[in-house]
């Protein structure tokens, strides 16, 4: 369904770094932001392949929406990891030294280009949920965004993204399921690598 493709093209938009973290012992260890994090069993690393198509297809999906003196920032890529297409997690970053917006206006136009991107889906409609959220000694944005089917009122995909200034970088995490089991583990990963 076209919810998937469009909501994963509003937010990957990633380049490959080699040079920000390693995988250790069944660990994405990032020396950047000092982050270590679980990779799930029976789950796989995102390619750089589908991350580069990925980014092209979101790009010009989101230059759609974009006004016209907003450009779009290049993502460096920290990790990525699947069961399948609809269970995923992906991390990335990019420097935010912006001083024509404040991080929480950057929040406010991500969600709006988010809320603006799913508007155009036919027969779907979404439910979006923001707060704020202290995870270990940062604090983030959390934007989640439920995708129905607007025919039987069937849930068909849950994103999750997480966002926050971390040593002048938007540090950003995007959860993707269709499992409500896979989206708690997904979730409660990603929660407990920023608590040690």
């Amino acid at each position: 369904m076209k919810i998937t493709i469009l909501l994963l093209l509003v937010s990957i938009n990633y380049a490959f770094s080699q040079g920000n973290g390693k995988i250790e012992k069944g660990n994405y260890v990032c020396n950047r932001f000092e982050w270590k994090i679980n990779i799930p069993k029976n789950y796989n690393l995102t390619k750089v392949q589908e991350l580069e198509t990925l980014e092209k297809k979101g790009n010009t999906e989101l230059k759609k929406n974009l006004p016209n003196n907003v450009t779009i920032q290049n993502r460096t890529h920290l990790i990525g990891f699947y069961l399948d297409s609809k269970n995923t997690f992906s991390a990335s970053f990019n420097p935010f030294n912006n001083k024509k917006i404040t991080f929480e206006e950057n929040e406010k136009m991500t969600l709006n280009l988010l809320k603006q991107s799913c508007s155009k889906i036919n027969n779907a409609k979404f439910d979006f949920k923001t707060s704020n959220v202290k995870i270990g000694k940062y604090n983030f944005h959390k934007i989640k965004v439920e995708g129905y089917n607007a025919s039987n009122n069937q849930l068909v995909l849950t994103q999750i993204y997480y966002n926050s200034l971390i040593k002048d970088h938007l540090f950003g995490v995007l959860i993707s399921y269709n499992n409500e089991k896979e989206g708690k583990l997904l979730e409660n990963n990603f929660l407990n690598s920023l608590k040690k």
